[in-house]
């Protein structure tokens, strides 16, 4: 999965600069949570995808919690990932969607 690429004019502000390579970034994110579904080999819901891209991936590229949601959400959007239709149940008792690869 190619990074996406965003584009800044030089006449744009540093800010949009930023933001092109920010786009850069969240492609790349979203390349590296799709290996921690490939590597895992199985669906999982998103503390097991959170657990597992900490364990590929101690140190690069960091990502939050929310980040790998976030990352898992926009590959969902995209249709490479899906919900499997099984629920299992977090610490806190809430039912949580177990994603597979589409």
């Amino acid at each position: 999965m190619k990074p996406i690429k965003a584009h800044a004019r030089n006449t744009d502000p540093e800010t949009s600069r930023e933001a092109a390579e920010a786009v850069v970034e969240v492609g790349e994110k979203q390349h590296y949570v799709m290996r921690a579904f490939v590597s895992r080999g199985r669906p999982m819901d998103d503390q097991s995808l959170q657990e597992q891209y900490r364990q590929l991936y101690p140190r690069v590229p960091p990502q939050s919690e929310s980040g790998i949601r976030s990352r898992r959400a926009e590959l969902v959007r995209k249709g490479l990932i899906v919900d499997s239709g099984r629920r299992v149940k977090t610490a806190s008792g809430r039912n949580a969607i177990v994603w597979r690869l589409a």
